[in-house]
Formats: C-alpha cells, structure tokens, sequence
C-alpha cells in the first residue's frame, strides 16, 4: 500500500513533468534524479524492516501490550508522514493527546527514523522509533489498540473494538471527533497530499492552522507552540559563541522532496540583499546560516555552516538566536518549539496556515498560495513564470526593516 501509493505519486510526477517539458532527454535526466533518491530510501526502509518477522521480536510487541493493559494504556501506533515540521506539530498533537485522553503508550512508524526518534523522544508515552513500511509489510496490527495516519489531518486507521483500555478516561470522546473529522474530510484526507491546499482553506476557515488543525479535529487544547527536543551545545563550543549575539538564516527546502533546479519556488531568493541591510544596520551581530544540502550559500553570512552541524547542534543554534530568517520551513517549526521568533517570507505557501502568530510573516505583493495546486508546485510557478514571481517581487529592503523592527521588539535585545 505504501510503495503502490508513492510510485503512483512518483510516475504522476514525471507524466506532468514531461507534459511541460515536451523533452525526453531532460525527462530521463528527471527520472534519473528522482530514482536515485527513491531507490536509496527504498533499500533503507527493506534493511530496516528485515527484522519485522522474527519470532523474538513480535513476542517481545505481543508481551509489551499484555504488560500495558495490566497498567490500563493503550498502545497506539502512530504513522506519521512529512518533513521535520510536520513531525514537530505532530509531537504537540500527541504531546496533548496524552494529556486529554489518558495515558498510553506509543510507537511512531515513518520514513526517517532517526530524525523522528529525536523529535518524539521526550514526548510522553514514547516507546519506539521504526520505518513505516514495517507496520504494512509485517502485519503488526495484532500488537496494537489502535492506528493512527498523521499528515495534514488526523484519521484512525484502525481500532481495536474489544479492547477494554480504549474505553477509559477521554479515548471514546476523541476517537468520536476524529473519526467523525474525518469522515467530513475524507475527499481531502484521501487524495492527500494532492488536495492538501484546499485542506489547508477548510483548516483557516475552521480558525485554526497547521499547528493546530490536528487538535481541532480531535476536539482536544492546543498545549503551546514549545516543545521538549533536546540540542546539542557542542557546536557553541566548537565556535566558540559563548557572550556574542547572532541572528541565524537558512534558504533550503525539505529534501524529501525533488526538484529540477538548485531552488524549489518556495525559497526566498534574495536573502543575500536581506542580509547587507542587516549587516549595515546591526554589524555586531554575526550572521550564521543553517540548513542542509538544498540550501545556497549566502555571500552575506559570517559563518556558513550548511551541511556542518547535526540536528541537535541546529536547534542549538536555534535556541540561542536573538531572531531567525526563513522562508517557510521546517525550521521555522522547531524556532517556535525553542521559542525563537522568526522572520519568515512566505510565497507558494500560505501563512495563514503555515505562520506562527508569535513571528513575523511577509506576504507575497502578487499572487502566492499554490501550494499543491499542482504536482510540480515545488519545481516551477504554475503561472509559468521563469521564476515564483509571488517571491520575486517581496522587496528585500522590506523584509530588511521588517527584520530590525521585530529584533528590536525581541527580549533578547
């Protein structure tokens, strides 16, 4: 199920880029791009789930429940889809399920692991981290209560009926919301991430966004835009940026995704103008740019450390910074759960949905919000402009003095 729906996704991808293009040869190179990546995480997620029907390990799922009902929880599997944002909306969402519901346990099944281990660690009720391809391919059904499918919504995929624990505390009130959210959203739900924009439209005119659109469909509280995730002061040390003040930048993209150029149409591409009225404004302040192999390197930044720090290190980073510059970004997601303000330039995507009321969000002067109004949003402008001109015509000097003017509002001033 899993593979089938991403290879439709994949080949849909192609077919309409070929449309646009009109060229096999620049069509082969695309699919040669986009298989070199796939085929990598493919081969990951097999070796990974190998252990899946071993006899040891589904006893040891088998015993971990009965000893869970003894105690009166659930456990829950959780398959959770996206990038480092929408992983971090979705450790808020099951921070507060807990919270609301009862206590239960819980493992998260997702394409990396090892980013999704560090984000859901310190949430309550974790237990463990596996590819999403093993709850499908193993059959794993029989070692939980319930399923839940995370994405742009919420919907529980299956439920246990007899278990007796799913019928305590808040579980049958929210599990009522969710399922009956869902149903009401099913044409969005299941064509997603296709019709994800118009899901977004319904999220904004139900007044909630994506930090919170989860909990509004489970009829739970939103607990905060902070969250638990632990950073690694090492690269402090290593910089040696104990007592100096920085700002931190990044212009990359989620690299799940593939595109044709060096740039998706949601990246900012005049930060470097940004960042010389900043310098002149504030040169006291070092400039340090983050991020991973999608972003280019700013020519403005005092430290370029694309590509060098982990995770961990980045929200270091983060968590210190007096304000942060992105274009909308994963994070600009974990800025808000460290409690860092941003300065974010949106353009395809909207920020009524995707914006944090606590930053400053710039909106695009001409067009803007194209979010998954097309296969390849991400690659080109659906108005076949050369360029995402809802970027192209932000002013930098605009976003420059809106940038001082929230960093002299900041406490860290």
């Amino acid at each position: 199920m899993i593979f089938s729906s991403r290879l439709k996704r994949i080949i849909k991808k192609i077919r309409n880029f070929h449309r646009e293009k009109g060229s096999f040869s620049l069509t082969f190179a695309y699919i040669f791009k986009i298989f070199s990546k796939k085929s990598t995480l493919l081969a990951q997620h097999l070796h990974g789930s190998r252990h899946i029907f071993q006899l040891t390990y589904r006893n040891d799922k088998k015993q971990r429940r009965i000893a869970a009902h003894r105690q009166g929880k659930p456990v829950l599997a959780m398959l959770v889809t996206g990038g480092v944002g929408d992983l971090l909306v979705m450790a808020r969402f099951i921070r507060d399920l807990q919270k609301e519901a009862g206590d239960f346990l819980f493992d998260v099944f997702c394409a990396h692991p090892e980013i999704a281990q560090w984000i859901f660690a310190d949430v309550p009720g974790y237990l463990n981290t596996e590819f999403d391809t093993a709850l499908r391919l193993g059959r794993l059904h029989a070692f939980y209560d319930a399923e839940f499918h995370l994405s742009q919504g919420v919907q529980i995929t299956r439920q246990d009926r007899k278990s007796s624990v799913l019928k305590q505390g808040n579980f049958p009130k929210i599990f009522q919301n969710i399922n009956h959210a869902a149903q009401n959203l099913h044409l969005y739900i299941n064509n997603q991430p296709f019709l994800d924009n118009g899901l977004g439209r319904v999220a904004v005119y139900s007044n909630a966004s994506r930090r919170d659109f989860l909990h509004h469909m489970a009829g739970i509280p939103y607990g905060g835009d902070q969250l638990d995730v632990s950073y690694s002061t090492s690269v402090l040390e290593r910089l040696d940026l104990a007592g100096q003040p920085w700002i931190t930048v990044h212009n990359g993209f989620d690299t799940n995704f593939v595109v044709e150029g060096e740039r998706a149409t949601k990246c900012y591409p005049h930060f470097d103008a940004v960042l010389a009225s900043i310098k002149r404004a504030k040169p006291d302040i070092l400039i340090i740019q983050i991020g991973t192999s999608s972003s280019t390197t700013l020519s403005n930044v005092d430290l370029d450390l694309i590509s060098q720090t982990t995770l961990q290190e980045a929200a270091a980073l983060l968590r210190g910074s007096m304000l942060h510059l992105d274009n909308e970004s994963g994070l600009v997601h974990l800025s808000a759960c460290l409690g860092t303000r941003s300065v974010v330039v949106f353009g395809p995507t909207p920020s009524d949905y995707f914006g944090y009321p606590s930053n400053t969000n710039i909106d695009p002067t001409f067009c803007g919000g194209c979010w998954w109004i097309n296969e390849l949003w991400m690659d080109r402008c659906p108005r076949q402009f050369a360029s995402a001109e809802c970027l192209n015509t932000i002013d930098p000097e605009h976003i420059a003095q809106s940038f001082l003017q929230t960093l002299g509002l900041s406490p860290a001033e």
